[in-house]
């Protein structure tokens, strides 16, 4: 089965589980994704300190669901599209490791390690009711190990392979109004260590477009799809910006 032509390279608006159902078997590298996390926001949220940071408004968002099923849907679809040699690279809350262990373990994949990353600038707490949120995990899967799967791992060096990453959050002008942008440099790192150039790379819940514009600009193939039209729209000009000459 070939690609369709509106695929490699491009930003797909609308529901992964069902865009998903047209990549071909087993032609994925590396998933490298950030789903939903069930943060249940009730209310805008506008920060006006820290300008370069949260100097804008952050609205309640609807697309904010996670549960165990949807678990199961993703991971049952990656085990047919991703190579034996690929990875899941899944953030995801503390809370629903559980739920991304047992829906690998289901489908073909073994978790090879929890990541975490610590925000060494978080989101402040404004009604000072709990501890800030400073940390979220990262769920390497990777095929059974008793299959000898000889996955993609490039080992960068000792200083480098800790699965504590400290980094700040993103601001500034990389900063867009994706209320859970990750950093380009964090997801570049994970790329660098998890690809190789010219390999393939999945992300179902794009966002802002932070995993195209990583790819891009490392020389990675990718697929992004996303469910929110504005967010497809920012996406597409943040890679729009990147110069065609560092992907070639």
């Amino acid at each position: 089965m070939e690609y369709p032509d509106d695929y490699i390279n491009q930003v797909i608006c609308g529901d992964c589980l069902e865009i998903m159902k047209g990549i071909p078997d087993k032609s994925i590298d590396l998933v490298l994704t950030d789903p939903p996390y069930n943060l249940r926001w009730k209310q805008s949220i506008e920060l006006h300190g820290r300008k370069a940071l949260y100097g804008h408004k952050i609205e309640t968002e609807k697309w904010d669901v996670m549960d165990k099923i949807l678990y199961q849907k993703l991971f049952k679809e990656f085990d047919r599209i991703v190579k034996d040699n690929g990875s899941i690279l899944m953030f995801t809350r503390s809370e629903y490791i559980s739920w991304a262990l047992e829906s690998a373990l289901g489908n073909n994949f073994d978790n090879k390690a929890t990541i975490i990353w610590h925000k060494t600038n978080p989101v402040p707490q404004v009604r000072k009711k709990n501890y800030l949120s400073s940390i979220e995990t990262i769920f390497w899967a990777a095929r059974w190990n008793d299959h000898k799967c000889n996955f993609t791992f490039n080992f960068k060096n000792q200083k480098e392979m800790h699965n504590f990453i400290e980094m700040p959050l993103c601001g500034g002008k990389e900063r867009t109004i994706h209320p859970t942008q990750k950093p380009i440099k964090l997801i570049e790192h994970l790329l660098q260590i998890h690809s190789n150039k010219n390999d393939l790379v999945l992300d179902p819940f794009l966002g802002s477009g932070t995993t195209a514009v990583a790819c891009k600009e490392l020389g990675r193939r990718y697929i992004g799809i996303e469910i929110n039209p504005k967010y497809c729209d920012i996406a597409r000009n943040r890679i729009k910006a990147i110069p065609e000459l560092l992907f070639n």
